[in-house]
């Protein structure tokens, strides 16, 4: 079983190539998405004790109950890599479904926000040779492409000056499909498709907090609570006789994340986190017992805020971020896969609204040559822009 589980990755890295999501998220479900916009890509994912006034896609649901307008965001994610094995080399290109989502004020401190977010997202295309014994040379081509994502619909509350609350119910939806095509060169042989498709759908809840414990000293803190999925999986093959289906449960489990920003000095701000996944079953993926395990997130981000006063670059924001990941796949079985990332971005204020574009770059590596074999090394583009208009009875004056 191990074996297997290794051969799918390694077998990536062969002459063919891979245009995929990254190498290490193709098995299992996919790569974690973080939330937040580019601002908060920016600083390293770290700002879940950050209030902002000007985004509705947040890394903390309770920071949204200061936002006075109906505010939309938009966040696309763009990523290109270098993956490394041994002495082969292959690159790649990939992008996220954009996230959104529109705030809506409905009374004093009292906010509805919903729209869509990704959880995991993995995506694959390679092909590579399959030499049977006794049989001419066969050429077996992968495809994968996996989504899980949400659909949030949050309250947020700001009870008293210093206290920002929320709640979140999460509808969750998602598939993971796999589709392999076998084909010889000799016309004897008949060619052999197959597709296997899972569909994920299940209800879960969040809840949020964010404290204004001193003007230069805030504290944030989410729960996402664990979602128990069902999942309805169909197998098609060229041979009907040996489709299937069938129906089972899967749990993704409870995470968490806790953080602080603090007022260093002047206008930086600086902020950090620490999120965490308990590791779940590998349940339809047997192949991968014993290499799954915790995902963790540590964040740290420095940001120097925009001034309405002085020269033009003091209206500009300076942002700066790290961040390492452990990843829930391990490979081989048992050792972690880590990654580390630098992160830069500043935004474009948008007028005299609190819109604005943000943008970033990352620079990383996941994984490591000496302990998983494999290296990528990544360059990730963030772009998000955010509208806010006031939300108001439009009034008629009558002659």
């Amino acid at each position: 079983m191990r074996t297997a589980a290794a051969a799918a990755i390694l077998v990536l890295l062969l002459p063919c190539g891979a245009k995929a999501q990254s190498i290490y998220g193709i098995n299992y479900i996919g790569e974690v998405v973080h939330m937040g916009s580019s601002k908060h890509q920016a600083l390293g994912y770290s700002a879940v004790a950050v209030q902002d006034t000007s985004n509705s896609v947040t890394p903390n649901p309770a920071s949204t109950a200061d936002l006075t307008m109906v505010t939309l965001t938009v966040q696309q994610l763009l990523s290109a890599s270098r993956v490394y094995y041994l002495e082969d080399i292959s690159k790649q290109t990939r992008y996220q479904v954009p996230a959104f989502t529109v705030s809506f004020p409905i009374g004093k401190g009292l906010v509805l926000t919903t729209g869509y977010r990704t959880r995991y997202f993995g995506r694959a295309d390679f092909a590579y040779r399959r030499d049977i014994e006794g049989a001419p040379t066969a050429y077996e081509n992968y495809k994968l492409d996996s989504s899980l994502y949400t659909l949030p619909v949050i309250v947020a509350w700001k009870p008293i000056n210093t206290l920002r609350v929320a709640g979140e119910a999460q509808f969750n939806l998602g598939s993971v499909v796999d589709r392999v095509n076998v084909w010889f060169n000799d016309v004897d042989y008949r060619n052999v498709d197959s597709k296997r498709r899972r569909n994920y759908s299940g209800i879960s809840w969040g809840a949020s907090l964010l404290w204004e414990v001193h003007p230069r000293l805030w504290l944030g803190c989410n729960i996402d609570g664990a979602v128990d999925y069902r999942v309805d999986e169909v197998v098609e093959n060229t041979t009907s006789v040996l489709d299937t289906s069938m129906t089972f449960d899967y749990t993704l489990p409870l995470a968490w994340d806790v953080g602080f920003a603090a007022n260093a000095f002047g206008r930086w701000w600086l902020s950090s986190s620490y999120w965490m996944r308990a590791a779940a079953d590998p349940t339809g993926f047997p192949q991968l017992e014993g290499s799954v395990g915790n995902e963790t997130h540590i964040g740290v981000g420095i940001e120097r805020r925009a001034s309405n006063e002085g020269h033009i670059l003091n209206r500009i924001p300076i942002r700066l971020g790290f961040y390492t990941d452990k990843w829930h796949l391990q490979f081989p079985p048992g050792q972690e896969v880590n990654s580390i990332f630098f992160t830069v971005g500043s935004a474009i204020p948008l007028g005299n609204t609190p819109g604005a574009i943000d943008y970033t770059l990352e620079f990383g590596r996941i994984g490591s040559k000496a302990e998983n074999f494999v290296e990528e090394n990544v360059f990730r583009l963030g772009l998000s822009f955010s509208v806010a208009e006031p939300w108001s009875r439009r009034k008629t004056e009558r002659h």
